[in-house]
C-alpha cells in the first residue's frame, strides 16, 4: 500500500499548555456541550478492522466511518453488514484503491472507480452516505495545476451526487472551513508511521482548544504492530480513551456534516 501523506504539525505538542484548561470560557458549538468534534476513519476495508475496531468502539459507545475498497471487502460482505448494523458508516474508498491518477479521461475514472463503487455499496448494504476518502489522499486527477486537478475531481463528485470527500492531511478544521472545503476535508493518520501517541494527543488537544473538528485515520489493526501502517490494538484503544477523556463529540463524518448543514447523508442507526 502506498504511503499516505501525513500532516506536518511543526512541533505542535510543545505549543500547547499542559494540561489544557478544558473548562476555559468558550461557546460550545458542538452537540452535548462538547468543545470540539472528532471523527474516526478506518480506510481500505481490511479484515483486521472488522475484527478489532467494532469491539473497541462498542465498549466506548463510539460510532465511526469505515471507507471500503471493494477489492478488499467483496469476500467479507456478511462481516461488513454486521459493522453497518452497529450504526457505523460505510464510506467509499473506490474499487481498486489506485494512488496514481490518470491525466486523461477523468470522467471515466470517476465513473468506474467511485460511482460504480457507490452503486455496489448501496446494493450490498443499503443506502450509504455519498462520501469519498481519496485513496492515498491524492487528488491530482486530470491535467493542470494541483488546484485545477482538485477542482475537476470535486466537480465530478458533485455531479455524481457526492456530498464530501476526505484527504489524508491537514490541521483540525473550523466549521466554516469544513463547509467551504467539503471535498478536501482534512485528516491525519497519526499512527501510520509510529506508535508514538504524541501527535494524536496534540491534535486532539488543539481541536479542543480551538473548538474545531478533527479526523483521525487508521488502517490495519493488530495485536502488535508488524507493518508500516499498522496500529497496535493497545495504541488504538489508548487513542479512543484519550478521546473519551476530552470534551469532544465523537461521531461519523456524515453525522458531523449533517450537523454542519452539509449535504444530506443518512444518519447512523442506533445501536
Amino acid at each position: 500500500m502506498a504511503l499516505h501523506r501525513r500532516a506536518i504539525l511543526g512541533g505542535l505538542a510543545g505549543t500547547l499548555p499542559a494540561p489544557l484548561a478544558f473548562g476555559a470560557a468558550r461557546t460550545a458549538p458542538w452537540p452535548g456541550g462538547a468543545r470540539g468534534a472528532v471523527s474516526l476513519s478506518y480506510d481500505d476495508g481490511l479484515t483486521s478492522q472488522y475484527q478489532y475496531a467494532p469491539p473497541a468502539l462498542r465498549a466506548r459507545g463510539i460510532k465511526a466511518s469505515f471507507f471500503l475498497t471493494l477489492d478488499n471487502m467483496q469476500d467479507r460482505v456478511a462481516e461488513w453488514r454486521a459493522v453497518a448494523a452497529e450504526g457505523h458508516e460505510l464510506g467509499n474508498h473506490t474499487v481498486h484503491h489506485y494512488c496514481g491518477l490518470p491525466t486523461t479521461r477523468p470522467e471515466r475514472f470517476v465513473q468506474r472507480e467511485v460511482v460504480d463503487a457507490q452503486v455496489r455499496l448501496n446494493t450490498l448494504f443499503g443506502r450509504q452516505p455519498r462520501i469519498l476518502a481519496y485513496p492515498c489522499g491524492v487528488t491530482d486527477l486530470g491535467p493542470g495545476t494541483p488546484n485545477d486537478q482538485l477542482h475537476l475531481y470535486a466537480g465530478l463528485l458533485r455531479e455524481a451526487g457526492f456530498v464530501a470527500a476526505r484527504i489524508s492531511d491537514g490541521p483540525p478544521m473550523s466549521r466554516r472551513y469544513a463547509r467551504d472545503h467539503r471535498f478536501a476535508l482534512n485528516a491525519i493518520a497519526p499512527t501510520y508511521a509510529t506508535e508514538d501517541l504524541s501527535e494524536a494527543l496534540a491534535y486532539l488537544d488543539l481541536t479542543v482548544a480551538r473548538g474545531r473538528w478533527a479526523n483521525l485515520v487508521f488502517h490495519g489493526l493488530a495485536p502488535t504492530r508488524a507493518d508500516s501502517g499498522d496500529t497496535a490494538n493497545a495504541v488504538h484503544e489508548a487513542i479512543l480513551d484519550a478521546i473519551a477523556k476530552r470534551p469532544l463529540w465523537c461521531a461519523p463524518i456524515g453525522q458531523v456534516l449533517a450537523h454542519l448543514g452539509v449535504g444530506g447523508p443518512i444518519a447512523p442507526k442506533a445501536g
